[in-house]
């Protein structure tokens, strides 16, 4: 397809070096929906199944020139964050965001993995929290990230501490159910006024679930790009999610994530 009629999505993540997370997933998912990513990569690092073993912050610099020459020479639709690993990094694509006011974003707000192991530097937090995060049209958040953002403790519910966090930001934050229990996997999308929306679904057991963080949020970009309105590229997101997890299901090992078969 010709770039006239061809929605790009720019990513500004991680690279994952076994593929199944970060924006190898990104990749994935964005061409699966339909459209096309563009790369700007923020880390490098070494992932295995036993987790993440090795991070090397790409120079802000370069991250800089690449994220400001890509959204100078292509018509992007939607622009999807994640790993930003420091201050530095997350101020540079943030004063080149606040030049694209137009262009949605999709901020998932990666602060470590699934190993325990820091993926952002804690002095970024409250810029985070203060300048990126009302800059994007929606968070994703999961628990861990949810409860660090909103400053709240552990002992206020969930959903109770995303209402709060979409009113400060005045932005929309997805609650993934994926950390939740019971047979349904409900999100629940919160808007800048407190209200709610809920999104259940099958919940599937697999051990094949890497990067599905990585790859909701890229779902997402890649339907707003398209046009779909937040709540509609949410429930596009999640459906084509749940799908690919199920493809991968069955398979006897920990592999590298969902598929997008």
């Amino acid at each position: 397809m010709n770039e006239q009629g061809q929605n790009f999505v720019l990513t500004i993540s991680g690279s994952d070096s076994s593929g199944g997370a970060g924006m190898q997933a990104d990749n994935r998912a964005i061409l699966a929906a339909g459209a096309f990513p563009l790369n700007v990569v923020t880390a490098i690092t070494l992932q295995t199944p036993e987790g993440v073993e090795e991070v090397d912050l790409v120079d802000v610099e370069r991250v800089r020139l690449h994220t400001r020459r890509l959204l100078d020479l292509y018509p992007v639709k939607s622009i999807k964050g994640g790993m930003l690993g420091s201050l530095d990094i997350a101020t540079a694509v943030a004063e080149i965001l606040m030049d694209f006011p137009d262009i949605p974003y999709v901020l998932d707000p990666v602060l470590a993995s699934t190993s325990g192991h820091d993926l952002l530097d804690p002095k970024a937090l409250a810029y985070l929290r203060e300048t990126l995060m009302p800059r994007a049209v929606l968070i994703t958040p999961n628990l861990q990230e949810l409860y660090a953002l909103s400053e709240q403790p552990r002992e206020v519910p969930p959903l109770v501490a995303a209402q709060g966090l979409a009113k400060y930001i005045k932005r929309f934050v997805l609650l993934k159910g994926g950390h939740f229990f019971g047979a349904q996997c409900e999100d629940w999308l919160v808007n800048p006024d407190g209200g709610q929306e809920v999104f259940a679904g099958e919940r599937i057991e697999s051990k094949n679930v890497r990067g599905t963080g990585c790859a909701l949020s890229s779902l997402i970009a890649a339907h707003l790009a398209g046009g779909s309105s937040v709540p509609a590229a949410v429930l596009k997101a999640k459906r084509e999610l749940e799908s690919s997890i199920r493809s991968m299901a069955d398979r006897p090992w920990e592999g590298p994530g969902p598929a997008y078969l």
